[in-house]
Protein backbone atom coordinates (compact mmCIF):
# COMPACT_ATOMS: atom_id res chain seq x y z
CA UNK A 1 0.00 0.00 0.00
CA UNK A 2 1.24 3.36 -1.43
CA UNK A 3 2.64 6.00 1.24
CA UNK A 4 1.66 9.39 -0.26
CA UNK A 5 1.68 13.10 0.91
CA UNK A 6 -0.97 15.69 -0.65
CA UNK A 7 2.10 17.26 -2.32
CA UNK A 8 3.18 14.07 -4.20
CA UNK A 9 3.05 14.20 -7.80
CA UNK A 10 1.28 10.69 -8.15
CA UNK A 11 -1.21 12.17 -5.58
CA UNK A 12 -2.53 14.16 -9.11
CA UNK A 13 -3.82 11.02 -10.30
CA UNK A 14 -6.27 10.38 -6.93
CA UNK A 15 -7.77 13.54 -7.46
CA UNK A 16 -8.24 13.86 -11.26
CA UNK A 17 -11.50 15.17 -12.50
CA UNK A 18 -14.31 12.25 -12.96
CA UNK A 19 -14.10 12.97 -16.70
CA UNK A 20 -10.38 11.84 -16.73
CA UNK A 21 -10.62 8.78 -14.08
CA UNK A 22 -13.80 7.56 -16.40
CA UNK A 23 -11.02 7.79 -19.47
CA UNK A 24 -8.35 5.77 -17.82
CA UNK A 25 -10.92 3.15 -17.00
CA UNK A 26 -11.97 2.83 -20.52
CA UNK A 27 -8.18 2.87 -22.03
CA UNK A 28 -7.15 -0.20 -19.53
CA UNK A 29 -10.60 -2.31 -20.74
CA UNK A 30 -9.57 -1.25 -24.10
CA UNK A 31 -6.38 -2.60 -24.06
CA UNK A 32 -8.00 -6.00 -22.99
CA UNK A 33 -10.78 -6.34 -25.09
CA UNK A 34 -9.69 -5.84 -28.68
CA UNK A 35 -7.57 -9.25 -28.32
CA UNK A 36 -10.33 -10.55 -26.73
CA UNK A 37 -13.43 -9.89 -29.48
CA UNK A 38 -10.78 -11.03 -32.12
CA UNK A 39 -10.79 -14.43 -30.32
CA UNK A 40 -14.80 -14.60 -29.98
CA UNK A 41 -16.11 -12.73 -32.45
CA UNK A 42 -13.10 -13.04 -35.35
CA UNK A 43 -12.67 -9.41 -35.37
CA UNK A 44 -11.16 -6.77 -33.62
CA UNK A 45 -13.36 -4.37 -32.28
CA UNK A 46 -13.27 -1.04 -29.67
CA UNK A 47 -16.14 -1.63 -26.89
CA UNK A 48 -18.05 0.86 -28.22
CA UNK A 49 -18.40 -0.47 -31.82
CA UNK A 50 -19.22 -3.58 -30.50
CA UNK A 51 -22.37 -2.32 -28.18
CA UNK A 52 -23.06 -1.12 -31.63
CA UNK A 53 -23.02 -4.85 -33.47
CA UNK A 54 -25.00 -6.10 -30.25
CA UNK A 55 -27.53 -3.36 -30.15
CA UNK A 56 -28.41 -3.53 -33.83
CA UNK A 57 -28.38 -7.28 -33.27
CA UNK A 58 -30.79 -7.25 -31.23
CA UNK A 59 -33.06 -4.81 -32.71
CA UNK A 60 -33.21 -6.71 -36.04
CA UNK A 61 -33.19 -10.45 -34.48
CA UNK A 62 -34.64 -9.63 -30.94
CA UNK A 63 -34.09 -13.40 -28.58
CA UNK A 64 -32.21 -14.81 -30.77
CA UNK A 65 -29.38 -12.36 -30.60
CA UNK A 66 -29.67 -12.10 -26.83
CA UNK A 67 -29.49 -15.90 -26.57
CA UNK A 68 -26.45 -15.89 -28.97
CA UNK A 69 -24.23 -13.46 -27.27
CA UNK A 70 -25.49 -15.15 -24.00
CA UNK A 71 -23.26 -18.33 -25.16
CA UNK A 72 -20.51 -16.33 -26.44
CA UNK A 73 -20.30 -14.61 -23.53
CA UNK A 74 -21.44 -16.31 -20.72
CA UNK A 75 -20.81 -19.94 -21.58
CA UNK A 76 -24.41 -20.91 -21.35
CA UNK A 77 -26.29 -22.24 -24.41
CA UNK A 78 -30.34 -21.01 -23.36
CA UNK A 79 -32.85 -21.77 -26.09
CA UNK A 80 -33.89 -18.42 -26.66
CA UNK A 81 -38.01 -19.22 -25.56
CA UNK A 82 -35.97 -19.84 -22.14
CA UNK A 83 -34.46 -16.42 -21.06
CA UNK A 84 -36.98 -15.97 -18.48
CA UNK A 85 -36.77 -17.93 -15.13
CA UNK A 86 -40.08 -20.19 -14.53
CA UNK A 87 -41.77 -20.09 -10.98
CA UNK A 88 -40.64 -23.36 -10.58
CA UNK A 89 -37.10 -22.26 -10.53
CA UNK A 90 -37.95 -19.51 -8.62
CA UNK A 91 -39.55 -21.57 -5.60
CA UNK A 92 -36.65 -23.79 -6.06
CA UNK A 93 -34.10 -21.19 -5.37
CA UNK A 94 -35.83 -20.27 -2.28
CA UNK A 95 -36.16 -24.02 -1.08
CA UNK A 96 -32.92 -24.64 -1.41
CA UNK A 97 -31.71 -21.27 0.45
CA UNK A 98 -30.41 -21.44 4.18
CA UNK A 99 -33.34 -20.82 5.86
CA UNK A 100 -30.61 -18.51 7.96
CA UNK A 101 -29.88 -16.48 4.78
CA UNK A 102 -33.35 -16.10 4.04
CA UNK A 103 -34.06 -14.68 6.97
CA UNK A 104 -30.92 -12.47 7.07
CA UNK A 105 -32.60 -11.61 3.34
CA UNK A 106 -35.41 -10.55 5.21
CA UNK A 107 -33.83 -8.05 8.29
CA UNK A 108 -32.25 -6.23 4.84
CA UNK A 109 -35.65 -6.07 3.09
CA UNK A 110 -37.78 -4.59 6.32
CA UNK A 111 -34.04 -2.16 6.85
CA UNK A 112 -34.27 -1.12 3.26
CA UNK A 113 -38.56 -0.86 2.81
CA UNK A 114 -38.20 1.21 6.04
CA UNK A 115 -35.32 3.55 4.94
CA UNK A 116 -36.95 4.23 1.69
CA UNK A 117 -40.69 4.71 2.49
CA UNK A 118 -39.27 7.62 4.79
CA UNK A 119 -37.53 9.41 1.10
CA UNK A 120 -41.11 9.17 -0.71
CA UNK A 121 -41.44 12.73 -2.02
CA UNK A 122 -44.81 14.27 -1.31
CA UNK A 123 -47.21 15.76 -4.19
CA UNK A 124 -49.16 18.86 -2.81
CA UNK A 125 -52.23 20.73 -4.97
CA UNK A 126 -53.38 17.19 -6.41
CA UNK A 127 -56.91 17.63 -5.37
CA UNK A 128 -57.11 20.74 -7.72
CA UNK A 129 -57.75 22.85 -4.82
CA UNK A 130 -54.77 24.78 -5.15
CA UNK A 131 -54.11 27.13 -8.14
CA UNK A 132 -50.51 24.98 -8.56
CA UNK A 133 -49.54 21.79 -7.32
CA UNK A 134 -47.48 18.59 -8.13
CA UNK A 135 -47.67 15.09 -8.55
CA UNK A 136 -45.17 12.66 -7.96
CA UNK A 137 -45.86 8.78 -9.83
CA UNK A 138 -44.02 5.73 -10.35
CA UNK A 139 -42.12 4.84 -13.53
CA UNK A 140 -43.98 1.71 -15.19
CA UNK A 141 -41.09 -0.81 -16.04
CA UNK A 142 -37.71 -0.53 -14.50
CA UNK A 143 -35.14 -3.24 -15.45
CA UNK A 144 -32.40 -3.96 -12.60
CA UNK A 145 -28.97 -5.09 -13.79
CA UNK A 146 -27.15 -7.34 -11.02
CA UNK A 147 -23.72 -8.70 -11.60
CA UNK A 148 -22.52 -12.01 -11.30
CA UNK A 149 -19.10 -12.11 -11.32
CA UNK A 150 -17.34 -14.45 -13.55
CA UNK A 151 -19.24 -17.40 -15.12
CA UNK A 152 -21.60 -16.75 -12.20
CA UNK A 153 -19.19 -17.50 -9.22
CA UNK A 154 -20.27 -14.17 -7.12
CA UNK A 155 -23.68 -13.60 -7.58
CA UNK A 156 -24.51 -10.49 -5.88
CA UNK A 157 -28.27 -11.01 -4.47
CA UNK A 158 -27.80 -7.73 -2.43
CA UNK A 159 -28.15 -6.07 -4.73
CA UNK A 160 -31.37 -7.57 -5.80
CA UNK A 161 -32.24 -5.89 -2.56
CA UNK A 162 -31.07 -2.48 -2.84
CA UNK A 163 -31.70 -1.69 -6.41
CA UNK A 164 -35.22 -3.46 -6.43
CA UNK A 165 -36.42 -2.62 -3.23
CA UNK A 166 -36.75 0.88 -3.62
CA UNK A 167 -38.47 0.67 -6.95
CA UNK A 168 -41.26 -1.24 -5.38
CA UNK A 169 -41.70 0.87 -2.53
CA UNK A 170 -42.37 3.83 -5.38
CA UNK A 171 -44.59 1.59 -6.86
CA UNK A 172 -43.33 0.62 -10.26
CA UNK A 173 -45.57 -2.04 -11.47
CA UNK A 174 -43.27 -3.28 -13.66
CA UNK A 175 -40.29 -4.48 -11.44
CA UNK A 176 -37.73 -6.83 -14.16
CA UNK A 177 -34.54 -8.32 -13.21
CA UNK A 178 -31.83 -9.24 -15.27
CA UNK A 179 -28.28 -11.12 -14.30
CA UNK A 180 -25.78 -13.67 -16.11
CA UNK A 181 -26.72 -17.20 -15.90
CA UNK A 182 -23.55 -19.99 -15.01
CA UNK A 183 -22.13 -21.96 -17.59
CA UNK A 184 -25.23 -24.88 -16.97
CA UNK A 185 -27.54 -21.73 -17.97
CA UNK A 186 -28.54 -21.79 -14.49
CA UNK A 187 -28.82 -18.91 -11.72
CA UNK A 188 -27.38 -19.12 -8.26
CA UNK A 189 -30.31 -19.96 -5.51
CA UNK A 190 -29.57 -17.21 -3.34
CA UNK A 191 -30.36 -14.77 -6.03
CA UNK A 192 -33.62 -16.09 -6.90
CA UNK A 193 -34.26 -16.38 -3.04
CA UNK A 194 -33.87 -12.84 -2.72
CA UNK A 195 -35.81 -11.88 -5.97
CA UNK A 196 -38.50 -14.07 -4.33
CA UNK A 197 -38.36 -11.92 -0.91
CA UNK A 198 -38.51 -8.81 -2.70
CA UNK A 199 -41.77 -9.93 -4.46
CA UNK A 200 -39.69 -10.00 -8.28
CA UNK A 201 -41.48 -12.81 -10.82
CA UNK A 202 -40.16 -11.45 -14.00
CA UNK A 203 -36.33 -12.61 -14.02
CA UNK A 204 -34.35 -12.95 -17.36
CA UNK A 205 -30.90 -15.19 -17.78
CA UNK A 206 -28.99 -12.50 -19.24
CA UNK A 207 -25.93 -10.41 -18.89
CA UNK A 208 -23.50 -8.34 -20.25
CA UNK A 209 -24.21 -5.69 -23.03
CA UNK A 210 -26.70 -8.20 -24.54
CA UNK A 211 -28.57 -7.51 -21.39
CA UNK A 212 -28.70 -3.64 -21.69
CA UNK A 213 -29.64 -3.89 -25.01
CA UNK A 214 -32.58 -6.16 -24.34
CA UNK A 215 -33.74 -3.89 -21.92
CA UNK A 216 -33.71 -0.88 -23.75
CA UNK A 217 -34.43 -1.77 -27.33
CA UNK A 218 -37.24 -5.04 -26.26
CA UNK A 219 -37.56 -8.36 -27.87
CA UNK A 220 -40.38 -10.27 -27.97
CA UNK A 221 -39.86 -11.88 -24.80
CA UNK A 222 -38.24 -9.04 -22.84
CA UNK A 223 -40.03 -5.93 -23.09
CA UNK A 224 -38.44 -2.67 -23.23
CA UNK A 225 -38.10 -0.55 -19.83
CA UNK A 226 -38.45 3.29 -18.84
CA UNK A 227 -34.94 3.01 -16.69
CA UNK A 228 -32.48 0.81 -16.20
CA UNK A 229 -30.25 0.40 -12.89
CA UNK A 230 -27.82 -1.27 -10.98
CA UNK A 231 -24.34 -1.99 -11.10
CA UNK A 232 -22.16 -4.02 -13.42
CA UNK A 233 -18.49 -3.97 -14.77
CA UNK A 234 -16.87 -1.58 -17.55
CA UNK A 235 -18.78 -3.30 -20.54
CA UNK A 236 -22.23 -2.56 -18.97
CA UNK A 237 -21.47 0.55 -18.13
CA UNK A 238 -20.70 1.76 -21.52
CA UNK A 239 -23.62 0.01 -22.98
CA UNK A 240 -26.01 2.28 -20.20
CA UNK A 241 -24.25 4.89 -21.29
CA UNK A 242 -24.92 4.35 -25.07
CA UNK A 243 -28.32 3.70 -24.62
CA UNK A 244 -28.92 6.88 -22.37
CA UNK A 245 -31.77 8.88 -24.16
CA UNK A 246 -33.44 5.75 -25.39
CA UNK A 247 -34.07 4.32 -21.74
CA UNK A 248 -33.08 6.30 -18.57
CA UNK A 249 -30.21 4.91 -16.08
CA UNK A 250 -29.45 5.77 -13.08
CA UNK A 251 -25.62 6.41 -13.45
CA UNK A 252 -22.45 5.26 -14.75
CA UNK A 253 -20.80 3.65 -11.90
CA UNK A 254 -16.97 2.39 -12.03
CA UNK A 255 -15.12 0.03 -9.76
CA UNK A 256 -16.03 0.29 -5.50
CA UNK A 257 -14.20 2.83 -3.69
CA UNK A 258 -13.92 3.67 -0.08
CA UNK A 259 -11.95 6.65 1.65
CA UNK A 260 -11.12 6.68 5.23
CA UNK A 261 -10.56 9.83 7.51
CA UNK A 262 -9.02 9.06 10.62
CA UNK A 263 -7.52 10.40 13.42
CA UNK A 264 -5.39 9.22 16.21
CA UNK A 265 -8.64 8.06 17.77
CA UNK A 266 -9.32 5.33 15.06
CA UNK A 267 -9.05 1.80 15.03
CA UNK A 268 -5.97 0.11 13.49
CA UNK A 269 -7.36 -2.49 12.79
CA UNK A 270 -10.83 -1.32 12.27
CA UNK A 271 -9.48 0.79 9.70
CA UNK A 272 -7.40 -2.09 7.84
CA UNK A 273 -10.45 -4.19 7.95
CA UNK A 274 -13.09 -1.54 6.11
CA UNK A 275 -9.99 -0.90 3.19
CA UNK A 276 -10.00 -4.83 2.44
CA UNK A 277 -13.54 -5.15 2.62
CA UNK A 278 -13.52 -3.13 -0.90
CA UNK A 279 -10.39 -3.98 -2.00
CA UNK A 280 -11.79 -7.34 -2.15
CA UNK A 281 -14.44 -6.28 -4.77
CA UNK A 282 -11.98 -5.72 -7.66
CA UNK A 283 -8.82 -5.65 -8.71
CA UNK A 284 -9.59 -2.11 -9.52
CA UNK A 285 -11.21 -1.26 -6.80
CA UNK A 286 -9.86 1.73 -4.93
CA UNK A 287 -8.86 1.82 -0.66
CA UNK A 288 -7.95 5.40 0.54
CA UNK A 289 -6.97 6.19 4.38
CA UNK A 290 -6.35 10.44 4.83
CA UNK A 291 -4.35 9.97 8.36
CA UNK A 292 -4.06 13.03 10.01
CA UNK A 293 -1.44 11.82 12.90
CA UNK A 294 1.05 9.26 13.19
CA UNK A 295 -0.70 6.40 12.92
CA UNK A 296 0.20 5.58 8.81
CA UNK A 297 2.60 2.80 9.09
CA UNK A 298 0.25 1.01 12.27
CA UNK A 299 -2.92 0.96 9.40
CA UNK A 300 -0.02 0.12 6.26
CA UNK A 301 0.99 -2.91 8.52
CA UNK A 302 -2.31 -3.81 9.97
CA UNK A 303 -3.23 -3.98 6.19
CA UNK A 304 -0.97 -6.16 5.63
CA UNK A 305 -1.62 -8.51 8.99
CA UNK A 306 -5.01 -8.89 7.63
CA UNK A 307 -4.53 -9.63 3.98
CA UNK A 308 -2.36 -12.63 4.78
CA UNK A 309 -5.46 -13.82 6.73
CA UNK A 310 -7.47 -13.87 3.84
CA UNK A 311 -8.94 -17.05 2.24
CA UNK A 312 -6.48 -17.50 -0.60
CA UNK A 313 -9.43 -16.39 -3.80
CA UNK A 314 -10.53 -13.37 -1.94
CA UNK A 315 -6.40 -11.85 -0.85
CA UNK A 316 -5.57 -12.53 -4.59
CA UNK A 317 -7.83 -9.68 -5.86
CA UNK A 318 -7.20 -7.30 -2.95
CA UNK A 319 -3.96 -7.91 -2.73
CA UNK A 320 -4.16 -6.71 -6.64
CA UNK A 321 -6.19 -3.96 -5.84
CA UNK A 322 -4.05 -2.83 -2.34
CA UNK A 323 -0.63 -2.91 -4.48
CA UNK A 324 -2.46 -0.67 -7.49
CA UNK A 325 -5.22 1.42 -6.01
CA UNK A 326 -4.48 1.26 -2.24
CA UNK A 327 -3.16 4.90 -1.09
CA UNK A 328 -2.07 6.11 2.51
CA UNK A 329 -2.12 9.47 2.66
CA UNK A 330 -0.25 11.23 5.45
CA UNK A 331 -2.54 14.64 6.09
CA UNK A 332 -1.19 17.43 8.55
CA UNK A 333 -4.80 18.16 9.90
CA UNK A 334 -8.55 17.57 9.49
CA UNK A 335 -8.85 20.54 7.45
CA UNK A 336 -6.71 18.89 4.73
CA UNK A 337 -8.23 16.07 5.14
CA UNK A 338 -11.62 17.04 4.51
CA UNK A 339 -10.69 19.18 1.58
CA UNK A 340 -9.09 16.37 -0.08
CA UNK A 341 -12.07 14.06 0.13
CA UNK A 342 -14.13 16.63 -1.05
CA UNK A 343 -12.11 16.82 -4.13
CA UNK A 344 -11.67 12.49 -4.50
CA UNK A 345 -15.79 12.74 -3.62
CA UNK A 346 -15.69 8.90 -2.86
CA UNK A 347 -18.25 6.21 -3.03
CA UNK A 348 -18.07 5.41 0.55
CA UNK A 349 -16.49 7.72 2.90
CA UNK A 350 -16.05 6.52 6.60
CA UNK A 351 -15.35 9.16 9.09
CA UNK A 352 -13.54 7.45 12.12
CA UNK A 353 -12.68 10.46 14.09
CA UNK A 354 -12.76 11.61 17.97
CA UNK A 355 -15.75 14.50 17.51
CA UNK A 356 -17.20 13.81 13.54
CA UNK A 357 -20.13 16.27 14.99
CA UNK A 358 -17.20 18.79 13.63
CA UNK A 359 -16.46 17.26 10.38
CA UNK A 360 -19.55 15.30 8.72
CA UNK A 361 -20.96 19.01 8.03
CA UNK A 362 -17.99 19.85 5.82
CA UNK A 363 -18.17 16.89 3.99
CA UNK A 364 -20.58 18.23 0.47
CA UNK A 365 -19.37 15.02 -1.95
CA UNK A 366 -19.98 11.86 -1.12
CA UNK A 367 -21.92 8.99 -2.28
CA UNK A 368 -22.60 7.69 1.70
CA UNK A 369 -20.93 8.66 4.47
CA UNK A 370 -20.53 6.19 7.51
CA UNK A 371 -20.12 7.99 10.89
CA UNK A 372 -17.80 6.28 13.89
CA UNK A 373 -16.49 2.84 14.48
CA UNK A 374 -20.07 1.27 14.81
CA UNK A 375 -21.08 2.21 11.47
CA UNK A 376 -18.49 0.18 8.52
CA UNK A 377 -19.25 0.88 4.85
CA UNK A 378 -20.33 -3.47 4.69
CA UNK A 379 -23.02 -2.75 7.16
CA UNK A 380 -24.18 -0.37 4.92
CA UNK A 381 -23.75 -2.80 1.74
CA UNK A 382 -26.27 -5.49 3.28
CA UNK A 383 -28.58 -4.26 5.90
CA UNK A 384 -28.26 -0.25 7.34
CA UNK A 385 -31.34 0.58 4.73
CA UNK A 386 -30.06 2.91 1.96
CA UNK A 387 -29.22 1.65 -1.39
CA UNK A 388 -25.44 0.33 -1.91
CA UNK A 389 -25.44 1.42 -5.70
CA UNK A 390 -23.40 4.43 -5.03
CA UNK A 391 -22.07 6.93 -7.32
CA UNK A 392 -18.19 6.22 -8.07
CA UNK A 393 -15.32 7.63 -9.66
CA UNK A 394 -15.98 11.21 -8.50
CA UNK A 395 -19.40 11.69 -9.60
CA UNK A 396 -21.03 11.84 -6.09
CA UNK A 397 -20.28 15.77 -6.90
CA UNK A 398 -23.16 15.75 -9.04
CA UNK A 399 -25.22 12.27 -8.78
CA UNK A 400 -26.57 9.98 -5.99
CA UNK A 401 -26.87 6.93 -5.32
CA UNK A 402 -30.22 4.60 -5.74
CA UNK A 403 -33.54 5.93 -3.61
CA UNK A 404 -36.87 5.92 -4.03
CA UNK A 405 -36.91 8.81 -6.29
CA UNK A 406 -34.75 7.65 -9.07
CA UNK A 407 -38.20 5.60 -9.69
CA UNK A 408 -40.44 8.11 -9.78
CA UNK A 409 -41.26 10.89 -12.40
CA UNK A 410 -42.88 14.34 -11.17
CA UNK A 411 -45.43 16.07 -12.75
CA UNK A 412 -46.44 19.90 -12.35
CA UNK A 413 -49.93 20.49 -11.73
CA UNK A 414 -51.14 24.23 -12.89
CA UNK A 415 -54.96 24.80 -12.16
CA UNK A 416 -54.93 28.79 -12.19
CA UNK A 417 -58.39 30.39 -11.62
CA UNK A 418 -59.74 33.65 -13.32
CA UNK A 419 -58.26 35.69 -10.73
CA UNK A 420 -54.59 33.78 -10.56
CA UNK A 421 -54.49 34.14 -14.52
CA UNK A 422 -55.65 37.65 -14.72
CA UNK A 423 -53.08 38.47 -12.61
CA UNK A 424 -50.03 36.64 -13.90
CA UNK A 425 -51.07 37.51 -17.52
CA UNK A 426 -49.81 40.97 -17.82
CA UNK A 427 -45.90 39.88 -17.22
CA UNK A 428 -46.86 36.85 -19.05
CA UNK A 429 -47.78 38.60 -22.66
CA UNK A 430 -44.29 41.20 -21.83
CA UNK A 431 -41.98 37.81 -21.53
CA UNK A 432 -43.70 36.41 -24.81
CA UNK A 433 -43.42 39.84 -26.54
CA UNK A 434 -39.61 40.41 -25.23
CA UNK A 435 -39.26 36.71 -27.10
CA UNK A 436 -40.91 37.40 -30.00
CA UNK A 437 -43.19 34.36 -29.90
CA UNK A 438 -46.59 36.84 -30.74
CA UNK A 439 -48.76 33.31 -30.65
CA UNK A 440 -47.93 32.77 -27.35
CA UNK A 441 -48.80 36.40 -26.57
CA UNK A 442 -51.98 35.46 -28.24
CA UNK A 443 -53.28 32.68 -26.49
CA UNK A 444 -53.02 34.84 -23.33
CA UNK A 445 -54.35 38.10 -24.57
CA UNK A 446 -57.48 36.04 -25.88
CA UNK A 447 -58.33 35.41 -22.51
CA UNK A 448 -58.13 38.54 -21.57
CA UNK A 449 -60.65 40.36 -23.88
Amino acid sequence: MRVLSPTDPAFNALVASSHQRFARLVAEAETKARPFYKKVLGHEASIEQVIDEILAAVEAEGDAAVARYGQIFDGAALDPAKLRVTEAEIEAGWNATDPTLRAAMVTAIEQVRAYQTRLLPKGFGEDLTESLGVRWSPLTRVGAYVPGGAQGSLPLFSSVIMNLVPAVVAGVPEPVLVTPPRPDGTLAPELLAAAKAVGIREIYKVGGIQAIAALAVGTATIKAVDLICGPGNIFVTLAKKRVFGRVNIDMLAGPSEVLVIADGAADPRFIAADLLSQAEHDTLAVAICLGVGAQADAIAAEVQRQLAALPAARRTTAEASIAHHGVLVRCGNLDEAIAISNRIAPEHLEVLVEDPKTVVPRLTNAGAIFVGPWSPEPIGDYVAGPSHTLPTGGTARRWSGIGVDTFMKRTSLINLSEQDFRRLAPAGLALARGEGLEAHARSIEVRLG
